[in-house]
């Protein structure tokens, strides 16, 4: 048997716990529903809350268990806190850490161990939540997550109890003072204790916005009388919502953790890190120096964040943008300067993610115009002000027509032809997207029916889904719906989409696909490439094809490279009987390597540029003259 090792910050992790007021206090039904829960889900006879003190562990909650606690020297869960991984044990009398331990050898029998390390609002691990078998036995990955959110959930009991004995705390001692006619000592300890808790995130341990505010309030006239080059900047992570959908909420908070911890490592005594949204760290370096050196600060700091992460067998990038302001060139208190520097992340983020920019004054123009864009799409459905263009694809091998790709275009009475890069993102952080893409199917399989009234040969449109659009409404439905409404072939509508919208949610994902592919509908993956999957994972996919994403066919005229993984991309695909379309082609080279690669179809200006409805008709009778 192994007692376990005292953790280098054993000092800081008791204060920590005392800090809590937990050990000793009396049994509470909210701790004890979660150990009775955490019983129920993974199967086991033992359930405990255990906090883990300078020579003792006792339980907050036990189901299933008499003793109020343990030595530390026999605890299971003194092993646990030494990692910030969830401790396994599936056999206590084969691990040297355990065999011999008298709650092994002796009641309460103790063979299987199961234990999520308990965090206090300032990230030390005081404990755990625990299950234990009196019988060898392994957990499920599926019983293993649900102990993990049964923790968080005892973690936000704790912070909670926290705020509220803070609370009644002042509140004591303000009465205590206003009886006794008399200032006491107590009342600024209670009150800081209460402010410490309203202006720290429990996730992180970090400041909020709120502390934020108020150290940089106190710093102006430091930096003012020292003529300092303080900098205020705001840390955006790049999809951070599609990252959570991929890895889960859980997977998610871990990501913010490890973000913290890598940027506290680069900061200074004297600076300060905030958690200020969901998504978003705000940084006060007091002394940035220079330009260059503030620049060399703020890439040090995005070099930290950036990281690859593990999802499902696929490596998902994990990035950052970075806005900032300096002091007082671009802002004399803190509204303006937290202003800027969100204003500069923006931009930052507009630029493609993953870079660092300065404020400056025309980002606010930017900003207005972005505003007045998101107000106005609300309604450009209804005035008429959307349309669609569609874009032919050729086949290589003939020649002839292989059908159109439908491309949303937005005209907007002040700004004339808004780019769908533009606002398209607007539209899916506003969730307007669903609506909107509704529109373009509905619009896209109308003129499909228009095209076969008028007598014109069958060829497919293809129309991109978002994510929302998938997964979150009943697409199945109204795929189906439009189809018997407009009385056209199913398999003339092609319905495109993004690698990475198929990995949000793998199984449903899967299901709703071959429910289109059972309706007569033809399902592609477009911009290939670009995201997280593998020719491996679409094996799993009921698709018909394949679209190579622009950039790869840009880079195949000057990089070697480029144009054999283009190569291979297209010889994979073939293999797994996957028809391939290359788009953004551009160039007459690009089509000869194109065509040297047995590419089935390509799209791009060098055919075609997108074309009004009204002129596609023209279009597909020249080139049925010409096929004939």
């Amino acid at each position: 048997m192994q007692a376990p090792r005292i953790p280098q910050d054993e000092v800081r992790r008791l204060a920590a716990l005392h800090a809590t007021r937990l050990l000793g206090s009396a049994p509470e039904e909210a701790f004890d529903r979660i150990t009775r829960m955490a019983c129920r889900v993974t199967g086991a006879p033992i359930a405990l809350v255990s906090l883990v003190g300078k020579e003792v562990q006792w339980f907050k909650s036990r189901c299933g268990f008499e003793p109020h606690g343990t030595a530390r020297d026999i605890s299971f869960c003194g092993h646990a806190i030494l990692s910030d991984e969830p401790m396994i044990v599936p056999d206590a009398a084969q691990d040297r850490r355990f065999a011999g331990n008298p709650i092994v050898l002796g009641q309460p029998h103790v063979r299987f161990y199961a234990g999520v390390q308990l965090y206090s609002v300032d990230r030390m691990k005081i404990g755990t939540l625990c299950v234990l078998d009196h019988r060898p036995r392994t957990v499920e990955d599926a019983d293993l997550e649900c102990l993990r959110d049964l923790a968080r959930m005892v973690e936000q009991l704790i912070y909670h109890r926290q705020l509220a004995m803070a609370a009644q705390s002042l509140q004591a001692q303000l009465g205590s003072d206003v009886g006794d006619g008399i200032g006491g000592a107590g009342v600024p300890a209670a009150a800081a204790e209460v402010d410490f808790f309203l202006t720290h995130d429990i996730l992180t341990g970090l400041a909020n916005r709120q502390a934020l505010v108020r150290a940089i309030g106190r710093g102006v006239n430091g930096w003012r009388e020292r003529a300092d080059g303080a900098v205020v900047a705001c840390v955006n992570l790049d999809r951070f919502k599609h990252l959570n959908e991929l890895l889960g909420h859980r997977g998610g908070d871990e990501a913010l953790v490890a973000v913290t911890r890598s940027l506290q490592q680069h900061m200074g005594d004297g600076d300060m890190l905030a958690r200020a949204g969901n998504d978003e760290f705000v940084l006060l370096l007091n002394d940035a120096g220079d330009e260059t050196q503030a620049h060399q600060l703020l890439e040090r700091l995005l070099a930290a964040v950036n990281r690859q992460i593990v999802a499902g067998g696929n490596e998902i990038a994990l990035t950052c943008s970075i806005g900032y302001a300096r002091y007082p060139d671009d802002g004399e208190d803190a509204d303006a300067l937290l202003n800027n520097a969100a204003s500069a992340m923006r931009h930052a983020k507009d630029l493609g993610g993953g870079a660092i920019a300065r404020y400056a004054a025309e980002q606010r123009s930017e900003l207005g115009r972005r505003l007045r864009l998101e107000s106005h799409l609300r309604r450009a459905a209804a005035n008429g002000e959307l349309f669609l263009q569609y874009q032919p694809k050729i086949d290589l091998k003939t020649g002839h027509a292989a059908g159109f790709e439908a491309l949303l275009r937005w005209q907007h009475p002040e700004y004339g032809v808004i780019s769908p890069e533009e606002f398209v993102p607007i539209a899916e952080e506003t969730g307007l997207i669903v609506s909107i893409g509704e529109w373009a199917l509905r619009s896209a399989v109308a003129q499909l029916g228009a095209w076969q009234a008028e007598g014109l040969p069958p060829l497919p449109v293809a129309v991109n889904l978002s994510a929302r659009q998938f997964l979150q409404t009943d697409v199945v439905a109204t795929v189906s719906s439009l189809l018997d409404e407009a009385g056209i072939d199913p398999a003339v509508l092609e319905i495109e989409l993004t690698e990475s919208l198929s990995m949000a949610d793998p199984a449903r994902s899967v299901v709703v696909m071959r429910q289109l592919r059972e309706r007569g509908v033809t399902l592609s993956i477009d911009d290939f490439g670009t995201g997280y999957s593998s020719f491996a994972y679409l094996t799993r996919l009921p698709i018909d094809k394949l679209k190579i994403d622009k950039s790869f066919i840009d880079e195949m005229a000057h990089s070697p490279e480029s144009l054999a993984i283009v190569q291979a991309m297209i010889a994979m695909a073939h293999r797994l009987r996957l028809t391939v379309i290359a788009e953004g082609v551009e160039t007459a080279d690009q089509v000869a390597a194109l065509r040297r690669a047995e590419c089935d179809q390509i799209q791009g200006y060098y055919y075609s540029k997108p074309l009004r409805a009204a002129d596609c008709a023209a279009w597909i009778r020249e080139r049925v003259e010409q096929a004939a």
